[in-house]
């Protein structure tokens, strides 16, 4: 079992590597069920419908440890969704206890691994703010990361949003 006083690596792949995956896996299909956990069709994402384009398990050696949902506008390319000024929403499920710690640090280290330090230094003040609205997860619980053309980047706990912080880069980052 993961202790939850450890770093949680597999939390940092919340980035691109995850988009790309998930849209490298089956296509969701009007069954919205992905790996026994349910997702909507679509979302509403302030005045847009966005369609569920796909959805994946991820593993990390062994463990199941969350159920991802990707929903992005049908016209957008996989290799565009990090640029892609539309509407937008990463939802995982997450199976097993994550703390908040845990996400502030691998998310964090995956930063630091995929940008440079002129961009950390852009981005700091926000990410700051970002960081500290995470809270722990219980198996079940749910983050949404949803981009909002003009506003910014909001992270949602259960539907509830915990902030937002401005931004494309934030997003694109």
């Amino acid at each position: 079992m993961i202790a939850r006083t450890q770093p949680v690596r597999f939390a940092a792949s919340l980035g691109a590597a995850l988009l790309l995956t998930l849209f490298s896996a089956a296509p969701a299909t009007a069954a919205t069920e992905i790996d026994g956990v349910h997702f909507a069709d679509s979302v509403a994402i302030d005045d847009t419908t966005v369609p569920l384009r796909a959805g994946r398990l991820y593993r990390y050696t062994v463990f199941r440890v969350y159920v991802g949902a990707l929903y992005v506008p049908e016209d957008v390319a996989p290799e565009a969704v990090l640029t892609a000024d539309v509407p937008k929403r990463l939802e995982l499920e997450y199976l097993r206890a994550i703390s908040a710690d845990d996400f502030r640090k691998s998310g964090n280290r995956l930063l630091e691994d995929q940008q440079d330090a002129e961009t950390l230094a852009a981005l700091a003040d926000r990410l700051e703010t970002f960081n500290a609205a995470y809270r722990d997860m219980e198996a079940g619980d749910r983050y949404a990361l949803e981009y909002r053309p003009g506003h910014g980047t909001r992270l949602l706990q259960n539907g509830t949003p915990l902030v937002e912080v401005s931004g494309r880069d934030f997003a694109e980052a």
